[in-house]
């Protein structure tokens, strides 16, 4: 089993192994990066498995969907926050940025609304956004990258690992009346 592979099957079943450090620098180091001939790999939904970050909204949870959609080709993304129970479907904290493409590993990211999405009442669908007042700005660069795994490293140092959700699309999260900026 290639290094990628092992790290993927590490993340799904044990999301807080010892051995994920080290699975990542091998991978890394194995890996060869574009996001711009890669763009269908990184388009759509990735939940976060595991994270250097020592906030509880970074990291992994199991009781939590930590998700971020990702639309390259629309230039937007969405960070998505929302319980794993039944219900948690209902209302989620939601973070929605605009996105640049860099070169062949960096991302420029801009966050430009942030609130609560909630389910749909009379037809519509119910949304607290609001605009983000002062310009929260960062990049992400991109190590890894496969039709399961992203491996990226933030502007603060932060390194993340995230897994392809298949069984969720765009069309899941963004509408054009909901998501727009």
């Amino acid at each position: 089993m290639d290094s990628i592979s092992q790290l993927t099957e590490v993340l799904k079943h044990t999301p807080k192994s010892n051995k994920i450090v080290d699975l990542i620098k091998i991978a890394e180091s194995q890996s060869c990066v574009d996001i711009i001939k890669q763009i269908n790999l990184l388009t759509g939904v990735w939940e976060l498995k595991w994270s250097t970050s020592k906030s509880p909204f970074l990291n992994y949870s199991p009781l939590l969907d930590n998700l971020q959609i990702i639309d390259p080709e629309r230039e937007r993304a969405l960070n998505l926050l929302r319980p794993k129970v039944s219900f948690g479907k209902l209302f989620s904290t939601n973070i929605l940025a605009s996105l640049e493409i860099i070169d062949q590993k960096r991302i420029n990211v801009s966050f430009k609304k942030a609130g609560i999405i909630g389910p749909k009442l009379l037809g519509k669908k119910i949304s607290f956004l609001s605009d983000i007042r002062k310009s929260q700005k960062g990049w992400l660069d991109t190590t890894v990258l496969s039709h399961e795994l992203r491996i990226c490293k933030g502007y603060k140092g932060t390194t993340f690992a995230l897994i392809k959700r298949n069984d969720l699309s765009l069309a899941d999260f963004f509408s054009p009346y909901l998501l727009s900026y």
